[in-house]
């Protein structure tokens, strides 16, 4: 049997000319819904998108909603910020095997979505930093499949963000010190130790043997939230040797200060090629975009507006 990150490659073949994609909501604070049987619930919206090749081009088209191209995920998990409780806040999907899989960036819970209500149904909850130090969950950002494992990580801004989670098939999970490896990734694109780097879109390429990272924000200065959100968005792609001894940055299109992405994949039976998404957050507005290009950096899509909300999730079914 391949191990699963190549399975997740193969499973479209280079004669396939049309994709199914699902797209998940982060709904920060307004996820929590209280539905008919009394219960509180966090809820985020699945959406589905039709990707289409056609001469060595993509075009992306929403699924009505009419034809199920809108689901309700659901989970009763949250914790306590301050005077609020927050939780449902889903930042990126992975098929691993024949789960698929979310990850929760406010409770740190990976889960499962299962059955035709779309329950999701916790399997591990990663803590922040080495996972034995805090009673904080992990903010996943990133995550993807690296042999058998799933591999999910955060932004990378502060050293209790610069861990990464490995968890087997088997749920256990082995908490990895990459302030070696964010560090060099930061030193790449030229950032000090004013600066920083926030990476909410990763891949591990296993055709390749290489990584893939597209940073959401770049800033050379320190942070100020409204310059962030208006002016640090990225169009830079990292590409690196597995051990990350060997760095390369490529540009991605033209860059538009306040979009930045939050999801990539590798597009199966096409690994010179993959999608992504972007987002905008500003103030209370948001917007989510959808694009996709070769690892070269060559655009193979006009980006698309998916809709004044924050998707942060991609995957294809």
């Amino acid at each position: 049997m391949p191990f699963h990150d190549i399975a997740r490659q193969d499973r479209y073949g280079p004669e396939v000319a049309e994709y199914r994609l699902m797209l998940i909501t982060d709904e920060d604070k307004a996820s929590q819904v209280t539905l008919d049987d009394g219960e509180t619930y966090f809820m985020a919206h699945l959406r589905y998108w039709t990707l289409t090749r056609r001469d060595g081009r993509y075009s992306f088209e929403a699924v009505p909603e009419i034809e199920g191209g809108e689901e309700h995920v659901y989970s009763k998990f949250g914790e306590v910020d301050r005077d609020t409780f927050r939780g449902g806040e889903f930042s990126e999907l992975v098929k691993w095997g024949r789960h698929m899989m979310v990850f929760d960036d406010r409770t740190g819970i990976v889960g499962e979505v299962r059955g035709e209500d779309h329950t999701i149904i916790p399997r591990q909850i990663l803590m922040t930093g080495p996972g034995d130090a805090l009673q904080k969950g992990f903010k996943c950002e990133w995550a993807t499949l690296k042999g058998d494992d799933l591999i999910v990580g955060s932004h990378g801004k502060r050293p209790s963000e610069e861990w990464v989670k490995r968890i087997d098939a088997s749920y256990r999970v082995e908490s990895l010190d990459w302030g070696g490896i964010y560090r060099k990734m930061r030193e790449a694109f030229g950032v000090g130790e004013e600066g920083y780097v926030v990476h909410e879109a990763a891949e591990w390429h296993p055709l390749r043997g290489r990584w893939y990272f597209f940073p959401r924000k770049i800033s050379t200065t320190p942070f100020d939230e409204p310059i962030d959100e208006r002016e640090k968005g990225n169009n830079l792609l990292l590409e690196a040797s597995e051990d990350f001894s060997d760095i390369r940055i490529l540009p991605v299109g033209e860059r538009v200060p306040e979009r930045g992405p939050s999801s990539l994949k590798i597009v199966p039976g096409r690994p010179e090629e993959f999608v992504y998404m972007k987002s905008v957050e500003i103030g209370d507005h948001t917007e989510s975009w959808i694009g996709a290009a070769s690892l070269d950096g060559t655009l193979l899509a006009d980006e698309v507006k998916v809709g004044d909300f924050k998707c942060e999730g991609i995957e294809f079914t």
